[in-house]
């Protein structure tokens, strides 16, 4: 019984972290929103980490976030979905899944954070799924 009290409080601690690193982890997609509608798309880049940047280029990058702005326009709202934490010895990350309405469409954006330390993300993945891109 000592045991299971002890293993409880680890988790509630656990889940406590989670938590906050999940609010963390919103505000980073908000302030990725703030940089695409101002077309601030080396600000993104640099908030990404070794992840991203194995991926893809900063160019690549900054073409795929210049069509987002151009094809859709600015964000409207955007309203959190779902959510992911996968700890790997590779590093912990989140997923955040965000339906977001823009000036000229919706889309699904997927966004993936590494968490670096207590304090702070670094931006490990971004996807968006829209017909809406696709057509405009």
């Amino acid at each position: 019984m000592r045991y299971l009290v002890a293993i409880a409080a680890l988790a509630m601690l656990c889940g406590c972290g989670v938590k906050e690193s999940f609010s963390q982890a919103a505000a980073e997609v908000d302030q990725f929103h703030r940089a695409l509608d101002a077309e601030q798309y080396a600000a993104i880049w640099k908030t990404t980490g070794s992840d991203m940047r194995a991926a893809t280029t900063q160019d690549q990058l900054t073409k795929v976030l210049a069509a987002v702005h151009r094809k859709l326009g600015g964000v409207k709202d955007s309203k959190q979905v779902g959510w992911n934490t996968n700890a790997t010895t590779g590093g912990t990350f989140l997923t955040l899944a965000m339906e977001t309405t823009f000036e000229k469409g919706a889309g699904t954006e997927q966004f993936v954070y590494r968490k670096i330390d207590e304090k702070n993300l670094q931006l490990a993945g971004y996807n968006i799924q829209s017909q809406d891109m696709i057509i405009n």
